[in-house]
């Protein structure tokens, strides 16, 4: 029996977030016990995880350079003893490290977002405490082979996300009708995911379109800025912002398309959920994203803020439904193959044996 336990700055939607929680439930209990911590606050992924059998603790960190928080989590591995710590981010490594806890056994995710700045000496430092690295895909790994991490510490995987049985019901949207047609993008709302650019997009499509409507889900330092971009260009009636959404496969069985406009990195989370329902995706050309998306398959690639391109492809699929249903299908049956919680769960298991022995 190993004791796994995870890391995690916080259990609000990421990508980070969501392969942890398939894989804190996917391990089997037989041979594993799992423990979460999460350093901030609670959210309603810490309750659903507590409700499948999941040991959860949550510090309720808010301010990073807080003394108090950082001896509740030394004494709280101390206590759990794990045979494996797997952090899930760049805050949870710094705070394994910070915090004096031995780093022999321990495992790094998500351990970059690579997004905002570039990586520094410090943070370069962080990565070298960790014992091992587990990448979620090849563009992901490319990146920390650059940062000079050893391919012996490097393990790729490929992201998971449990497919979406039609029996699911579509939600109702305030304001939207059973007959018009709904484009959705799956937060966080932040600048590098491109939804300020794609309510630009929307507004091009608004002339063409009087039955279509943007939904977004999700919060983030950028909706502010999103919503008053949306009221200035005059289709805010037609942008519904829903905030945090704890189940999205209602509005993924809503939606006819679904936009990941990353302007960076990310997204992938969002991508392989909207595919898992059934769903078309048009996504950004950036490598984690075309990693999950067969252009001309499963949906579209196209060039990063290019919103000409995003437009005219949302068009062929919103004027062509059989073709937008043949993708649909198509992305269903790639995630049903390629991105399997088992295949996640089998590899991560095995990176642990490795560090066990």
């Amino acid at each position: 029996m190993q004791t796994v336990l995870f890391v995690i700055a916080n259990l609000e939607y990421s990508g980070a977030a969501r392969q942890l929680s398939l894989l804190a439930t996917g391990l089997p209990r037989e041979g594993f016990r799992v423990c979460v911590v999460v350093l901030g606050t609670e959210t309603p992924w810490t309750e659903l995880l507590r409700n499948q059998g999941v040991a959860v603790e949550v510090l309720g960190w808010r301010r990073p350079f807080d003394l108090l928080p950082f001896v509740a989590l030394r004494r709280l591995v101390r206590s759990i003893r794990p045979d494996i710590l797997h952090v899930w981010d760049a805050t949870a490594l710094r705070a394994i490290v910070l915090s004096g806890i031995p780093t022999t056994n321990l495992l790094a995710s998500a351990a970059w977002s690579f997004t905002h700045r570039r990586v520094g000496r410090i943070d370069r430092w962080l990565l070298s405490q960790a014992g091992g690295i587990i990448a979620f895909g090849t563009a992901e790994a490319e990146r920390y082979r650059r940062l000079g991490v050893a391919e012996s510490r490097l393990t790729v995987v490929s992201p998971a996300m449990p497919v979406l049985i039609h029996m699911v019901q579509p939600v109702e949207l305030p304001g939207v009708t059973v007959k018009d047609r709904v484009l959705l993008g799956i937060g966080p709302i932040e600048p590098h995911k491109g939804f300020r650019e794609a309510v630009w997009t929307f507004d091009i499509l608004r002339h063409l379109y009087e039955d279509i409507h943007f939904v977004l889900v999700g919060d983030g330092s950028d909706r502010p800025r999103v919503e008053q971009f949306a009221r200035q260009i005059g289709v805010r009636n037609h942008v519904h912002f829903l905030g945090h959404c704890v189940e999205t496969a209602p509005l993924l069985r809503r939606a006819d398309i679904v936009w990941v406009p990353s302007l960076r990195r990310g997204g992938v989370c969002a991508a392989l959920e909207a595919m898992a329902a059934g769903r078309p995706v048009i996504a950004s050309r950036l490598g984690d994203l075309a990693e999950i998306v067969v252009d001309g398959e499963t949906g579209f690639l196209v060039e990063p803020n290019d919103k000409a391109a995003l437009a005219r492809q949302t068009r062929l699929l919103l004027d062509d439904p059989p073709r937008r249903q043949r993708m649909g299908e198509s992305a269903w049956q790639r995630v049903s193959r390629h991105f399997t919680v088992n295949r996640l769960v089998e590899n991560c298991a095995r990176r642990y044996a490795r560090e066990k022995n």
